[in-house]
């Protein structure tokens, strides 16, 4: 197994940012599991699934692949890349609901934890540091006001109530949003992505951890 960098985070905290440039200054390849899960939500929007309670979906087949591709995660739902809907308003307001769904987390799960045997990678999601990797002694937690958040989003043109997204994914039943009790904890609210990366890089140094580049 290679490195692995672990991030978990709040909805709009800024750690997809934090997350490529780390990987960047790494040379470790970055992935995205966010996306994966918004992928799944556009595919059973896109085939009409009533996502409203997650105890009750009824999930159709669905074959997932991925793949690292300059230094990226590349993901395929029937053979289809999701990437250009993953911020589509409607999979905003249901991603919360299917990332709730235990068959989903476990078929993302083990695809996750597959690419750790491919290559050094820092990953991003809500539950890296506590469930898919969480043997790691690398492991960082991204949060920042709600308000700020929120704010964020709005400038993205976004909707997505942070909020209430906060209360679903720390509060769900399968895997919930915590910060692992051996993350570094990192407010994006009150330090900028580099200060944040730079804090990063010496946390890691003294781990023993060093930029390839």
């Amino acid at each position: 197994m290679h490195p692995v960098i672990a991030i978990d985070g709040t909805a709009a905290s800024g750690k997809s940012t934090f997350a490529r440039e780390l990987a960047q200054r790494l040379g470790y390849a970055y992935v995205n599991t966010g996306a994966m899960y918004r992928g799944v939500t556009w595919y059973l929007l896109d085939r009409s699934v009533e996502l409203v309670d997650p105890e009750k979906v009824e999930l159709p087949s669905f074959e997932v692949a991925t793949r690292l591709e300059r230094g990226e995660m590349v993901f395929l739902i029937g053979g289809v890349n999701p990437a250009s809907h993953a911020r589509d308003g409607r999979v905003n307001n249901a991603v919360s609901v299917v990332a709730q769904i235990g068959a989903v987390r476990r078929r993302l799960v083990a695809e996750q934890q597959r690419l750790g045997g491919l290559s050094p990678l820092v990953m991003e999601g809500r539950d890296i540091g506590t469930v898919v990797f969480s043997q790691t002694p690398y492991k960082f937690f991204i949060d920042a006001d709600p308000d700020i958040r929120a704010a964020r989003r709005s400038r993205q043109g976004e909707t997505d109530v942070v909020r209430r997204r906060d209360v679903i994914d720390s509060s769900r039943k399968n895997s919930p949003l915590l910060q692992a009790p051996d993350a570094l904890a990192l407010d994006s609210g009150r330090y900028s992505v580099n200060e944040m990366v730079a804090t990063a890089l010496a946390h890691l140094k003294e781990k023993g951890l060093e930029a390839a580049r």
